[in-house]
């Protein structure tokens, strides 16, 4: 998988399962606490940004093959019986970083 591809996807279910959960939550009715909760105020906004951190072992290959593309790819390993006749020299790495997000929030109002 591409790295692009792995960061995006990432990043959408991490905010589709915040969504989805606070949604299920929000319908049992049980009343026992929020989830990902904000109150409203002028600083509200600073104090709800969080860090989705990735540390993420890439490779980067080029193959001997014909119309094969180089690119960063995202490591996974791979169990199949296939045997490929092609020559491939890769360097696996390692990086982390991190993205700041807005998470979807339960607003509370201050009363």
């Amino acid at each position: 998988m591409e790295l692009e591809q792995f960061i995006h996807n990432s990043m959408v279910q991490v905010m589709k399962g915040i969504m989805s959960a606070q949604k299920e939550w929000a319908s049992k009715g049980a009343g026992y606490g929020v989830i990902s909760p904000a109150w409203d105020g002028p600083d509200d906004f600073r104090n709800r940004t969080q860090e989705v951190n990735f540390d993420v072992a890439v490779t980067a290959a080029t193959k001997t093959e014909g119309g094969g593309e180089g690119g960063i790819k995202v490591v996974a390993l791979n169990l199949s019986g296939k045997i490929d006749h092609s020559a491939e020299k890769s360097t696996v790495s390692r990086i982390s970083f991190s993205v700041p997000i807005l998470p979807p929030t339960t607003v509370i109002k201050k009363r």
